[in-house]
């Protein structure tokens, strides 16, 4: 029978990745006040993780 769950490792690296999507989200828009550098880094390291998740999972 198939696992229909994704495994440990990527789905908390989804959950880190929409984090961080959220928080760059809310500096884009100034909702809340962040540092540019950190926001900025909140896109690369999101997307990146993102990406690794996928390819790790195989999608």
């Amino acid at each position: 029978m198939r696992n229909s769950g994704g495994s440990a490792p990527t789905n908390v690296v989804w959950i880190i990745s929409l984090v961080l999507f959220i928080v760059a989200l809310l500096a884009q828009f100034n909702i809340v006040r962040i540092p540019e550098p950190y926001a900025t880094w909140s896109w690369i390291v999101g997307f990146g993780l993102l990406l690794i998740a996928c390819r790790v999972k195989g999608l």
